[in-house]
């Protein structure tokens, strides 16, 4: 068995962390392979958010089934469904508003789920764990005014990131 295939058969869950930060150069490696995933038609129906604020990740931990090791991971992002960047270039260069329909709306949360996976997997491959938090999907009208989210733009996946502890 090859190592890529170990370590997504040894992965598991992680909420309990160290004290250990997440280094600059980990952090990025781990936004730049979600920024690798593959997107529909390439159009990249998806954003990334980095919650660095402690007051805004103590928030969530309560909103989303008050889970504490949410407030104490070193990295929290969440992958947004995004139509509203597609939205205001259509809006700038075309004299109709485009139409949103459900089917967009699957083809931007698939975006989102594959760039959070591969966002999982490298961090994986460095030793560091990883949670999906699927709970910011509920009531995501107000998680979406807590994040101060335009219209076209809602929360879909949460993932912290944590060295584990043994």
């Amino acid at each position: 068995m090859n190592q890529t295939i170990r370590q997504l058969y040894d992965r598991k869950s992680v909420r309990v962390f160290t004290d250990e930060p997440i280094t600059y150069d980990e952090k990025q490696m781990i936004l730049t392979s979600a920024l690798q995933a593959p997107t529909a038609g390439n159009m990249t129906l998806y954003s990334i958010l980095d919650i660095q604020e402690q007051s805004l990740k103590d928030e969530l931990a309560k909103r989303c089934d008050n889970q504490p090791f949410i407030a104490k991971a070193p990295l929290v992002l969440i992958f947004l469904v995004d139509f509203q960047k597609w939205y205001d270039i259509f809006n700038a260069y075309c004299e109709e508003s485009p139409k949103i329909e459900e089917a967009d709306l699957f083809l931007a949360s698939q975006d989102c789920v594959i760039a959070a996976q591969n966002a999982v997997v490298a961090a994986q491959s460095m030793g560091i764990g990883s949670c999906y938090i699927g709970d910011i999907m509920e009531n995501f009208e107000i998680n979406r005014k807590l994040l101060h989210l335009p219209k076209y733009a809602l929360p879909y996946s949460m993932v912290v990131f944590g060295k584990p502890t043994q």
